[in-house]
């Protein structure tokens, strides 16, 4: 998608997402949950009429959030007495996780408060706000709810800046225009649509920020934005206009210091896409000159730490928190790149009337009935409820749409006789809750007895990795009928097993 093409089709402004009341009606329809997550440190003056507003407006008056949760990073101002008094659930970030070790910073609250939030949707926002009003959490939440195909939004704004006793209508916003903005220029053509890069106001589905990294610092928001457009493309990003927003702006030491952070993340990033070439490892020590007394000139360190949390997906605490077992891991590129997994040939278990290449279901759900009928009829032993009711609780745990218009359900289900290998074809798409937010065109079913693990974990290893090729996505897609679909899949197991002997030839 092109940068002007996007900046049409994905800018909004809050006012399209009104009234209330509508959101709360998409929400009920979706079954969906939302959390507020507010990083603090030291903001006893603003938090407290955050949270009234949110907890009067979204949660009394409308039903929009289902929860707000403080994160904090060790204040001592009473952010946190103050936060605990009005009932929301605070955290020291220290306390969260220990096992994983504390990092002082903005990300490492982020990210800790995925882990936290209950919900399906988090919003994010900053807790230094002066003007605050809901249309900074509604505005955030709108695209999600009334588009299906978006799962990440930012929010961006006019920024008043305080100079001496006056507030400037314009001005905020140094770090950005002077620092940010310039680099993506340069290295990220494709993000400069974005207004506001650096907005601590932002929103996104939980099966597509589980799976990034976040950094521990001021560069969590380039870090993330960088990587969703990486991993997704641009159609499931968007940016909502949210008119103005006040805060306290920052001195210039502090400007300094998260600057350099900033830079710290765009320069990792722009090397690891190959971009630009390092020579040496970038140093976190920031150097300050100072004038002391009987003019003499001494050298300051300050050291600013950028380190890069693993997606939280990965992380096992997560896991048993949410309930995501080995198989669904194993769909991760991430878990396959650090596993040493055999992948099972597929051949033997693609039978042709196993096979629908037109498939007529909108939804996820319509999607995963209609292939358990289809299986049901086909007498495997198990019925048709049995088949979706495993089916549909796999999806509830971690959603299996691995993007790029790939769903791969799968499910052990008592009383099978043995593995079960079934693809499902609708060129139109079907809305799948995939982690892109990108309609599916491809579902592929595994299903397995109870007591199967090896090879049912290596089939699903195996299918993952050649649908991840979008030549045979692509070959699959056009396959006129079953037998050319079985032969597309065949020939790619032959090519794929002769590109990885070839690799270990060159090793």
């Amino acid at each position: 998608m092109h940068v002007e093409e996007w900046l049409n089709l994905r800018t909004f402004h809050h006012h399209q997402f009104e009234p209330v009341g509508t959101l709360v009606a998409r929400k009920k329809a979706a079954k969906t949950s939302i959390s507020v997550c507010l990083p603090t440190l030291n903001e006893a003056a603003t938090i407290g009429k955050i949270i009234r507003i949110l907890q009067k407006e979204l949660m009394q008056k409308h039903p929009l959030i289902d929860e707000v949760l403080v994160v904090d990073s060790g204040s001592t101002d009473g952010t946190v007495e103050l936060a605990g008094k009005m009932g929301v659930r605070v955290f020291p970030a220290d306390q969260v996780l220990p096992e994983l070790g504390s990092v002082r910073g903005k990300g490492e609250n982020l990210w800790k408060s995925l882990y936290l939030a209950r919900g399906d949707i988090l919003v994010w926002v900053d807790t230094d706000i002066l003007n605050f009003h809901p249309r900074f959490v509604t505005g955030l939440i709108g695209p999600l709810l009334m588009h299906a195909d978006i799962g990440f939004v930012k929010g961006f704004y006019r920024r008043p800046i305080k100079m001496g006793r006056r507030l400037q209508p314009t001005g905020g916003g140094r770090v950005t225009e002077i620092l940010v903005k310039p680099f993506l220029n340069l290295f990220f053509p494709e993000l400069v649509g974005f207004f506001q890069p650096l907005s601590g106001e932002y929103a996104g589905r939980r099966e597509l920020l589980e799976r990034l990294p976040f950094f521990t610092g001021y560069g969590v928001e380039t870090g993330l934005m960088i990587d969703v457009a990486d991993r997704f493309g641009l159609r499931p990003l968007a940016q909502v206009d949210l008119e103005v927003r006040v805060h306290r702006n920052q001195e210039l030491e502090a400007l300094r210091n998260m600057a350099f952070g900033i830079l710290h993340v765009l320069l990792t990033r722009a090397e690891q896409k190959g971009k630009l070439l390092l020579l040496e490892p970038l140093r976190d020590a920031l150097v300050r000159v100072e004038l002391s007394d009987y003019h003499r000139y001494r050298v300051i360190l300050q050291h600013v730490k950028e380190q890069e949390r693993p997606p939280m997906i990965l992380v096992e605490a997560y896991q048993q928190k949410r309930g995501v077992g080995e198989e669904d891991l194993i769909l991760l590129e991430e878990i396959q790149r650090t596993r040493s997994i055999r992948r099972h040939p597929i051949q033997k278990y693609l039978q042709p009337t196993m096979i629908w290449l037109n498939g007529k279901a909108h939804t996820r759900d319509e999607a995963l009935w209609d292939i358990s009928t289809r299986l049901a009829e086909l007498e495997i032993g198990v019925p048709r409820a049995k088949l979706f009711h495993y089916l549909l609780k796999r999806e509830e745990s971690l959603s299996t749409g691995i993007g790029e218009g790939i769903a791969i359900p799968h499910a052990r289900i008592p009383g099978l006789r043995h593995i079960i290998l079934a693809a499902y074809r609708c060129r139109p798409g079907v809305a799948f809750q995939a982690v892109d937010s990108a309609p599916v065109q491809l579902i592929f079913v595994v299903l397995a007895p109870e007591e199967e693990n090896k090879t049912y974990l290596e089939v699903l290893a195996n299918l993952s990795m050649l649908l991840r090729d979008a030549r045979i996505r692509r070959g699959l897609l056009q396959a006129p009928n079953r037998t050319a679909f079985v032969g597309m899949l065949k020939k790619a197991e032959v090519f794929k097993r002769f590109e990885r002997e070839l690799a270990e030839l060159e090793t």
